[in-house]
């Protein structure tokens, strides 16, 4: 179990990591490269308009990258249900690359890899160049991206006397000591124990209760589906982006 844990863990790295590489190459040779020699240039003089030259590598480099990803997903989803997983750290939906590689948003970062690849080859015209902003954009899309997922969708709240509140399986957000104002108050100095010595410290602090902000494990569907939303609506502003700079650029 242990080794096929390690693999799993491995797969689910290499699946968010692979988007920057995507990225890497769609900027320095999807078109900045063509943008670079004039081939492109050349190419929309004669019987290639501009739109459809772009349109076929998207379709072409998307479809191969959709149906990759989605394998790779389906593989690791199916490796990951069998019995003995139950436990593991692959068993824990709130650890962000294991809740990413499991559904769509491995797809839609590809191809959010893709047109960003391929919009700063258009942009910058330098292989090279479009190389470095499209795989730093990308990997920073990738960092950023753990810490917008808690906010995609409604927490849920329990406050009380309970420190320990939330469900088993829960994403816990934060868990605050809060006076009759709503204000956080600091708990460093009190010794956590028994509830009752825990409630005693916290009264003399004029604390009313402590506040968790948590997402149950029934909120892992509406979040994924969320941040496949959010990376899909950037890949289309970026490709209009590209659409309207070939625009621009050719009569």
């Amino acid at each position: 179990m242990t080794h096929h844990v390690f693999w799993l863990d491995r797969v689910s790295v290499l699946l968010l990591a692979l988007p920057v590489a995507v990225a890497a190459w769609a900027g320095a040779a999807l078109t900045g490269a063509e943008q670079e020699r004039g081939t492109a240039a050349l190419a929309w003089t004669q019987s290639v308009s501009p739109r459809r030259w772009i349109a076929v590598k998207w379709a072409v480099a998307g479809g191969v990258l959709i149906a990759g990803a989605s394998s790779l997903v389906l593989l690791f989803v199916r490796a990951r249900s069998v019995p003995y997983m139950d436990g593991s750290p692959l068993d824990d939906w709130t650890d962000w690359l294991t809740f990413s590689a499991s559904g769509p948003v491995v797809p839609a970062l590809f191809l959010l890899a893709l047109t960003l690849g391929a919009y700063a080859g258009l942009l910058l015209r330098r292989s090279l160049a479009a190389l470095a902003v499209s795989a730093g954009g990308m990997f920073g899309v990738v960092q950023g991206l753990p810490l917008l997922i808690p906010h995609l969708w409604p927490t849920e709240r329990i406050f009380g006397w309970k420190v320990t509140a939330a469900p088993a399986r829960a994403w816990v957000l934060s868990e605050s000591a809060l006076d009759a104002q709503g204000r956080p108050v600091s708990m460093s100095d009190c010794q956590y124990g028994r509830e009752s010595l825990v409630r005693q410290c916290a009264e003399a602090k004029g604390v009313e209760g402590f506040e968790t902000l948590f997402h149950p494990a029934s909120h892992a569907v509406p979040l994924h589906l969320a941040e496949t939303a959010l990376i899909l609506a950037l890949t289309a502003a970026l490709a209009l982006a590209a659409l309207r700079l070939l625009r621009r650029r050719t009569p």
